[in-house]
This record gives structure tokens, sequence and C-alpha cells, in this order.
């Protein structure tokens, strides 16, 4: 493996991280995808979250969670 510069920082770095979703090299800092303000992985989540279908409110039949488990005390 060789030395190259961060993508981000732009320091070069003996041993670099390649980012899982953009591929590109990247400084020990720098090396998690949010970290170094991943564009690709804001696409990713964006397209995983809109395939689920996630409901934040629990439905209009079911009170929201946090009235649920605080609403108790």
């Amino acid at each position: 493996m060789q030395a190259e510069n961060c993508a981000y920082c732009g320091d070069l770095t003996d041993m670099p991280f390649q980012c899982n979703y953009c591929k590109d090299p990247f400084c020990a800092e720098h090396r998690l995808p949010e970290e170094h303000r991943c564009v690709k992985l804001s696409q990713i989540r964006a397209r995983r979250f809109g395939q689920k279908g996630v409901i934040r409110d629990g439905g209009r039949d079911r009170p929201n969670v946090f009235r649920r488990i605080f609403g108790r005390f």
C-alpha cells in the first residue's frame, strides 16, 4: 500500500483508509463517512429509509412513542 493524500483534508498519510461508500482514500481522522461528509452515505440512507417506509409516530391510532414511554411518569 502506498502513501496517498486524504481526499478531505489533503494530508499525506502512509496508511490511507478507503471509504466503503465513495471509495476515496482518507486519513485516520476522516476515515468514517460521517467525518468526511460522504455524499454517497446520505444517498444510500435516503434510499434505504424510503424503501422501508419508516413511520415515526406509530400511526394515527397509536400515541407517539415518547408519550407512551414518558406519559406514565
